[in-house]
């Protein structure tokens, strides 16, 4: 899990406000290529889900809910597969002996291959560092 934040002035003030959110691209595996099925004769699969719901671990804690998402495929001729779509879901969280929390959290609905990729494979291969 990783969390994404912008600054934005999308709300009825037109405020400058920071927003957090927790994210999930894909899980950590070592060969992806084995948990994604692609479809006989086709080279991507853009999104795939677990076989089962899984609950998330975040920072000690898990979450209350067990959840099956949705993620980013993989391509065998050098395209990326990067969310298109996503929309918010509220996702709580207990905590052994501190209680509990509630984090918003993006929930891929789908995935577009695409070649506008340095480094195929690689979903954060557009980020720049910055100094």
């Amino acid at each position: 899990i990783g969390i994404s934040n912008r600054v934005t002035n999308e709300n009825s003030k037109c405020e400058m406000r920071k927003e957090d959110r927790l994210c999930f691209i894909q899980p950590c595996q070592t060969n992806i290529l084995k948990t994604v099925k692609i479809p006989r004769g086709e080279t991507c699969q853009p999104t795939f889900q677990l076989s089962k719901a899984e609950k998330l671990a975040f920072s000690g804690c898990s979450s209350t809910q067990s959840y099956r998402f949705t993620f980013c495929g993989v391509c065998l001729d050098k395209r990326c597969c990067t969310p298109n779509k996503s929309k918010m879901i509220t996702v709580q969280f207990d905590c052994p002996n501190e209680g509990s929390f509630m984090w918003k959290m993006m929930w891929i609905t789908s995935c577009v291959c695409q070649r506008m990729c340095s480094d195929p494979g690689d979903i954060f291969s557009e980020l720049k560092l910055l100094q």
